[in-house]
């Protein structure tokens, strides 16, 4: 075979490690030992000094390819420069179909002999050869590398490609300005489970805290703000965080709002948004969680080389777990404190725990440890104080303050370490007071009810004392009895001119109008009047009204000439309940004996 070979395809070791050919080394040491353990095929050099030449052709295969790529590279430009005119090739005469295959593409590699049979169902006519296309295709993956990249992988292109020329904490102008947070899942297995690490840092000055938690949630991340900031003794203005729904829910909103910090979320996708949190996780895993027993590797494929590893030495292809996720903390706070506070930053130039000292401004202090408690405490809801307190999961809570609140709506949050309490806040977020269900007050459900109704009792008698002494100053029949006399003097005093009218005239009205007034006779009309009054008789009692019923009756009875209206009257006045009722009170008791003479109503 080395007969057949040109010499200019056999290359010395030195030649092979400057051509920096693909997967191989590039010193010639380096090549001599990969050729010996590879047993590439050589020959013995004609030249002064001898010495072994290697075939390219018999080069490993990435090798091999690359160096034919080259040369073919090569010559593919010497006959550009020799023959053919720039622009008369192929794509340049068919436009349209280096507009497909750019397409084809564009999101993903794809092989050239596939590519060329996608191209045939925009029936183009004439197609490529396939190493025509080959050519092409990489060509075009050169030129348009960044546009690909962005659309293959955007994180790829992110971190490669897009312009970052600004830094993120030029945007902070002093410490505690603002701190992001985050979660990632630890890459180390533990004894005790799978847990998860949340970080929190200060972007002006790199300060960060670590916590070990079982997963990410608003519990999780109300205690991790516990913590630092009762241990940094300070509080952030500003609080940065991803979309996650342990940051992104009531609890943590409107605890940040009673502690007066503002949540500034990133836009969806743009964890770059917040890069010191991101690059503190990747700084411990590269440092510290890689040296540890049960490390589990930071992606695919280096789980998969863990786990093949693994198998290699126990037969079994699973990462054994040694440390607990106590353990763990105890390791994240070493490194942080012990390492990573302590070490000068390239881009601070200072250490973190300096340029925390340095700070222009001072930070807000933190509250005391029961309000910081009280503020981020579980959110529960709004509810109505009522007769029965404040109800929540089958119990319910009442405190003396609550008589003022009566009907009132409250916020309500929850101390996730005892059950027994509840935190109201009004609407405007201002503390009312801290309410208990029976069992934590140490009363017994009668006793709690009653000492609950003492309190409303006492609250509305003193509520109503007060009422009282204002209506006495402020009496209502004083103000009406002045409003009714004014409105009366006013209207005495009212005077206006008649306001103008227009005659109107009807043949109702005309003929009304022109019939005389009847002339009034006064004696026979005085004499009218005597006789009316002469007949008007003082209302009669019920004595007189039953005795002549009586009469009538009696009368009929007798054969006497009655009038039959009037029997009709006396009959019908008979079965009222006055006439019955007259009878039973008055005629049994004269029957038992003489009363006493009954004064005649109208009697003088």
């Amino acid at each position: 075979m080395s007969a057949a070979v040109p010499d200019a395809l056999w290359l010395t070791a030195r030649e092979i490690a400057d051509l920096r050919l693909a997967g191989l080394p590039t010193t010639e040491r380096g090549v001599r030992k990969r050729a010996e353990a590879e047993a590439w095929q050589w020959k013995r050099r004609a030249d002064l000094g001898g010495g072994r030449a290697y075939c390219a052709l018999a080069l490993p295969d990435a090798a091999r390819d690359d160096f034919v790529s080259r040369q073919t590279d090569a010559v593919k430009a010497t006959a550009r420069q020799r023959g053919r005119p720039k622009g008369t090739g192929f794509f340049d005469r068919h436009p349209d179909i280096a507009d497909a295959v750019e397409a084809m593409i564009a999101e993903q590699r794809r092989p050239a002999a596939t590519v060329l049979k996608l191209l045939r169902a925009f029936n183009f006519g004439e197609l490529p050869h396939l190493r025509v296309l080959q050519l092409f295709m990489r060509d075009l993956e050169e030129r348009k590398k960044v546009l690909f990249t962005a659309l293959r992988d955007p994180d790829g292109y992110k971190s490669s490609y897009r312009p970052a020329l600004g830094r993120m904490d030029a945007t902070v102008g002093y410490a505690h300005e603002m701190w992001e947070i985050d979660t990632t899942k630890a890459d180390v297995h533990c004894t005790d489970g799978r847990w998860s690490v949340l970080g929190i840092i200060d972007r002006w000055s790199r300060r960060a805290r670590f916590l070990v938690v079982a997963s990410e949630s608003a519990q999780s991340v109300r205690r991790m703000l516990v913590t630092t900031i009762a241990a940094w003794g300070v509080m952030p203005e500003v609080l940065k965080v991803d979309n996650g729904s342990g940051f992104i829910n009531a609890s943590i909103g409107t605890a940040l709002d009673l502690l007066g910090i503002t949540l500034d979320p990133c836009l969806p996708g743009t964890p770059e948004d917040k890069p010191h949190v991101e690059r503190l996780f990747g700084t411990f895993m590269r440092e510290r969680a890689a040296l540890l027993p049960g490390f589990a590797g930071h992606n695919v494929a280096q789980a998969q080389k863990l786990r093949a590893k693994a198998k290699k030495k126990t037969g079994r292809a699973e990462i054994t777990a040694s440390i607990s996720g106590a353990e763990l903390q105890t390791i994240l706070d070493a490194w942080v404190d012990g390492e990573y506070h302590q070490r000068t930053h390239s881009s601070l130039k200072m250490s973190p725990m300096e340029r925390w000292q340095r700070s222009p401004q001072p930070a807000r202090a933190a509250p005391g440890e029961r309000e910081l408690k009280l503020a981020l405490s579980a959110y529960v809801g709004t509810a109505t104080v009522t007769k029965r307190g404040v109800r929540w999961k089958n119990g319910r809570y009442w405190s003396p303050r609550l008589v003022e609140w009566m009907g009132k709506p409250v916020h309500v949050r929850r101390d996730e370490d005892d059950l027994g309490a509840l935190f109201l806040f009004d609407a405007n977020g201002n503390y009312i007071d801290t309410v208990v269900d029976a069992a934590r007050s140490g009363m017994t459900e009668q006793q709690f009810a009653m000492a609950a109704r003492n309190q409303m009792q006492a609250h509305m008698s003193a509520a109503k004392a007060e009422l009282r002494a204002k209506q006495r100053l402020y009496s209502f029949d004083t103000a009406r009895d002045e409003l009714l006399r004014a409105e009366a003097e006013a209207a005495g005093k009212l005077a206006h001119l008649p306001p103008p009218t227009v005659r109107h005239v009807t043949p109702a009205i005309a003929s009304i109008a022109a019939t005389p007034e009847a002339p009034v006779d006064r004696a026979q009309l005085d004499a009218v009047m005597r006789r009316t009054e002469q007949v008007a008789a003082p209302a009669r009692t019920v004595e007189q009204k039953v005795a002549e019923a009586d009469a009538v009756i009696a009368a009929d009875k007798r054969g006497d000439a009655v009038e039959p209206d009037a029997l009709r009257r006396a009959q019908l006045y008979a079965g009222t309940s006055e006439y019955r009722a007259h009878k039973m009170t008055f005629v049994d008791f004269q029957r038992a004996g003489p009363a006493a003479p009954r004064r005649q109503q109208g009697a003088a």
